[in-house]
């Protein structure tokens, strides 16, 4: 939910004041400012150990590594610990319950 939304949803519960909207925006603002410093730094480490990786492999080995999809954002990493995969939603260590059967 982006900080517009959010500012909607609290103002439509809360009834919030002017000074409280102003308040709140700066607080949304510094809060996304700072995620997006952390997906940066995520990034840098990853990217750290990736070539971190690569550097310990054969020349054969990298070329394969080359034309391995990296994970990205929002992407999980390829395996069964992924959201779908055989831990259930989210890598819960539980599979999802299968569907329920429509009432006959």
């Amino acid at each position: 939910m982006d900080p517009a939304q959010i500012m909607q949803r609290l103002d439509e519960a809360l009834k919030l004041t002017d000074a409280q909207k102003a308040q709140i925006a700066d607080i949304s603002k510094k809060q996304v400012d700072q995620v997006r410093a952390l997906r940066a730094k995520i990034q840098d480490l990853q990217n750290a150990a990736h070539d971190q990786i690569r550097a310990l492999l054969t020349i054969d080995q990298q070329v394969k590594f080359d034309a391995m999809p990296r994970p990205g954002p929002g992407r999980p990493p390829p395996g069964p610990s992924g959201p779908r995969g055989l831990e259930g939603p989210a890598g819960l260590g539980t599979p999802p319950p299968p569907p329920s059967a429509p009432p006959m």
